[in-house]
């Protein structure tokens, strides 16, 4: 398990870092610092494999710090995370490792680890155990992953994937041998649509198999079951940690922060699957909730940078919801950036004008009069 600290003037820009990183398994964060003086005095209590350290910051910038740290000890790996692509030159001439553009996404993250993990020759047997045995992923688009591997397995046919999907959603639940005909095969006669069942078993088993996704798959009274033992899977760790959105607080907003990332889209979205309809607006409903108590959370806190992010993201995903974009108007609003508002108050009233034929809300033109007044 490689050891790392995180530098950064922003708190939220620490919490997201941190729960990218220790989502690739294979990263623990030890420490972190708001400011390029305090992590040189942690310096003397942590030994980090590798430092991800923000470049611009006030006092010492990230590219002085990393000069510095590495005088103290130059075994310690440099990753730089930024919001400006100017500095690139200047990090490798400091011989980082890599340098990461925010806003930072996990597919980035892994890359990063993976080449630390090669340049440090750490890529051993209990390396690739810690990916158990293998990864899904439900969020967008359908993935699965054998251990240790980075590409997803190839089904053989569309219906092996979808029979699995269809399983995947009905983990360790009894399911119906004809309910699931009727969602995958629909158009198909009886006596026909029970030889299409039994091959597409086999195929979806064949090739969990080849990737090492080790399942139990059984029939009994008329009814399949499957378990994954051991297997990552993110809408698990997505109900998980999203179970209860009562309290969204200083001790929950990590693991609640944590969620949110996991939803990269609808679930099972890129699939279109008929049967996936409905799981897909729970989850959706699931996330607009997390998302908009996490809004409330760094609103009530000031840290408007924050939620504006969390508010852009949303709308990417529900551009007509009116709740964030009366939300996002307020942080504008808060923050007297009027050349924001007055922007997003315009394409708000011709994107409702044109697709739904009405005006926004009446508490968001009142908020737009008085910002005019």
């Amino acid at each position: 398990m490689l050891k790392a600290i995180i530098v950064d003037n922003e708190e939220p820009a620490i919490n997201i870092l941190k729960i990218l990183l220790e989502r690739t398994r294979q990263v623990t964060v030890i420490d972190s610092f708001l400011s390029a003086a305090d992590a040189l005095a942690g310096l003397v209590k942590v030994k980090p494999d590798v430092a991800f350290l923000d470049i611009e910051m006030p006092e010492i910038n990230g590219l002085e710090l990393a000069g510095k740290i590495l005088e103290i000890n130059n075994d310690i790996e440099i990753i730089f995370v930024t919001a400006y692509d100017q500095y690139a030159l200047n990090a490798f001439r400091v011989n980082a490792l890599d340098y990461l553009l925010k806003p930072l996404s996990f597919e980035d993250i892994e890359q990063t680890i993976s080449r630390l993990i090669k340049r440090r020759g750490l890529l051993t047997d209990s390396n690739l155990k810690l990916s158990g045995n293998g990864r899904i992923y439900c969020f967008g688009k359908l993935s699965a992953y054998g251990t240790g591997s980075k590409q997803p397995v190839k089904w053989r046919t569309s219906k092996a994937e979808e029979l699995f999907a269809y399983m995947l959603q009905n983990l360790e639940k009894e399911v119906s041998k004809w309910k699931i005909c009727e969602a995958l095969w629909p158009e198909y006669v009886q006596e026909k649509v029970d030889i299409q069942l039994h091959t597409t078993i086999y195929k979806m088993k064949k090739v969990l198999s080849s990737a090492g996704i080790n399942l139990d798959f059984s029939f009994n009274n008329g009814c399949y079951w499957m378990s994954l033992p051991q297997v990552y899977i993110d809408m698990v760790e997505f109900d998980s940690l999203a179970a209860s959105v009562a309290s969204v607080e200083e001790g929950t907003i990590e693991k609640y922060e944590k969620a949110l990332l996991l939803y990269k889209g609808g679930y099972l979205e890129d699939n279109d699957y008929l049967w996936a309809l409905s799981k897909r607006e729970e989850y959706f409903i699931k996330y607009l909730k997390l998302a908009t108590s996490i809004v409330v959370y760094y609103m009530q806190r000031n840290e408007y940078i924050a939620a504006e992010k969390i508010l852009h993201e949303i709308l990417e995903k529900s551009p007509l919801n009116e709740v964030a974009h009366e939300m996002l108007l307020k942080c504008y609003f808060i923050k007297k950036d009027q050349v924001s508002f007055i922007t997003h108050y315009l394409a708000l009233q011709k994107l409702f004008k044109d697709e739904l034929g009405i005006e926004p809300s009446k508490s968001i033109q009142a908020l737009y009069n008085s910002i005019q007044i």
